[in-house]
């Protein structure tokens, strides 16, 4: 019976496509590993009693502000959102990273739609953070030591910030969509958006429903054109702004 079953399963899981299988098994375990490796009073926990306790509690820790405990999560989402999808594309699959969303140059018209995008996106983010939800959720920056926000630590802040939506693009727009696009075609864009609206869960509803747009319409750009850079600026630009516009809504920009 036993023999049978794994039979059964050898010859089932045999005529799948081994990219998209890879892919979204992935996807799973990496999106695990982000939450919980991402958790910083976990991490400090966990290095207690090492050489490297004072590094731990500085990132859970730190009284000036949460600038290391926002650095070791853009840390984490870049090792399990790019380094180890691109180590896969090269090392097992022997691709090319330009075939998932990493081509060089813009695509025709990229202006035009971003000028587009960007007159419709930034209003409704303007309008969401005038709400409570919102304000209450951004901008990630705390800072504790009574330093003023526009400064120094809100410009390293931002660098980084825009590092991890290089990670996120290039996992969900760029990685998933192209792996699965030869087996799936188009619904590989669909399949790519639900984990996408899922990471959102933390944040107020609103967002948490427009990634769902945004997930089909970046996804989709991505799938027509094989470039994540549209992407990118736009939640680049996106997230800037919100964090501006949020620092304002508490009268703390100056």
């Amino acid at each position: 019976m036993i023999h049978k079953t794994l039979t059964s399963l050898r010859e089932d899981l045999g005529g799948l496509d081994r990219r998209a299988v890879v892919a979204l098994v992935y996807t799973a375990f990496g999106l695990s590993c982000i939450y919980y490796v991402k958790h910083q009073p976990s991490v400090a926990a966990f290095l207690e009693g090492t050489g490297l306790e004072s590094f731990g509690r500085w990132i859970a820790y730190s009284p000036d502000n949460n600038l290391p405990g926002l650095g070791w999560w853009v840390f984490v989402v870049t090792v399990f959102y790019f380094v180890i999808p691109a180590a896969i594309i090269k090392l097992l699959w022997r691709a090319d990273l330009r075939d998932f969303g990493l081509r060089l140059g813009i695509e025709p018209g990229f202006w035009k739609l971003l000028a587009v995008s960007s007159a419709i996106m930034l209003p409704l983010v303007y309008l969401m953070s005038l709400t409570e939800g919102f304000a209450a959720k951004y901008p990630f920056l705390q800072i504790y030591n009574g330093e003023p926000y526009i400064g120094q630590t809100l410009l390293i802040w931002e660098l980084i910030y825009f590092l991890q939506f290089f990670g996120l693009e290039f996992f969900f727009r760029g990685f998933l969509v192209h792996s699965l696009k030869p087996s799936v075609g188009l619904y590989s864009i669909f399949v790519m958006t639900v984990p996408y609206c899922m990471i959102h869960f933390s944040k107020p509803m609103p967002e948490t429903l427009s990634a769902i747009a945004a997930g089909i319409f970046l996804g989709w750009l991505s799938y027509k054109n094989g470039s994540i850079w549209l992407g990118l600026v736009l939640h680049c630009m996106v997230a800037f702004s919100m964090d501006i516009f949020a620092l304002h809504a508490k009268g703390l920009l100056f």
